[in-house]
């Protein structure tokens, strides 16, 4: 395992970033949030659901807040795993949250006001093709992934692990729901079935 140090400085930093990340998105008007009377079609999940995604991105990048304020509570403890080379993987768990941000910044700015929470078509919706939304279909969802599973590579920590695995089977299941809406007459119908067909849910398809 990592320095106690080291890793309290590196997660300082990650902190420091996601903050910064947040309020960029926001500052930009990026907000994640919509109306009801906006929409012309919504499929979203129950609201028990909603709030568990949202908490599934949310607490785990609060992590290293806890990490940077009480290392000792939070890192090299009965829940957190050492394994041979565990330094390797904390390193590319790092380069993973570190893709995740990336993308979900990149993603944000490519969907601009239809990035919301609910699973919906609101009433002048735009199908959006540029971006990572080209050969990718869920960037956003993707980004969540590789931030919580990057964070729980890094910390190695068992809680995290837990929060990466239901941020895997939300995104696949909000995914199913949102290509289901979109697809549908209530969509945007054929056009984007064919969307889908040359692009990849989580990961672009391959070249041929």
């Amino acid at each position: 395992m990592l320095d106690p140090l080291v890793v309290r400085a590196v997660a300082a930093g990650i902190a420091v970033a996601y903050v910064v990340g947040v309020a960029y998105v926001q500052r930009r008007g990026r907000l994640p949030v919509g109306r009801a009377s906006e929409f012309r079609a919504e499929d979203s999940p129950p609201e028990a659901l909603q709030l568990l995604w949202e908490a599934a991105f949310l607490l785990p990048n609060l992590y290293p807040f806890a990490v940077a304020i009480a290392p000792a509570w939070t890192y090299g403890t009965v829940l957190n795993v050492a394994f041979p080379f565990d330094a390797a993987a904390q390193v590319a768990g790092l380069a993973v949250w570190l893709f995740g941000g990336a993308l979900a910044v990149w993603s944000a700015q490519a969907l601009g006001r239809h990035m919301i929470v609910q699973i919906a078509v609101v009433k002048d919706h735009e199908l959006i093709t540029a971006g990572p939304y080209a050969r990718v279909r869920h960037p956003t969802y993707l980004a969540v992934m590789c931030m919580v599973g990057g964070l729980a590579l890094f910390f190695l920590s068992i809680v995290l692990l837990a929060f990466f695995v239901l941020a895997v089977a939300l995104a696949n299941y909000r995914a199913r729901k949102e290509e289901r809406l979109l697809s549908s007459e209530r969509g945007f119908g054929q056009r984007y079935r064919d969307y889908m067909a040359r692009t990849g849910r989580f990961l672009p398809r391959p070249v041929r």
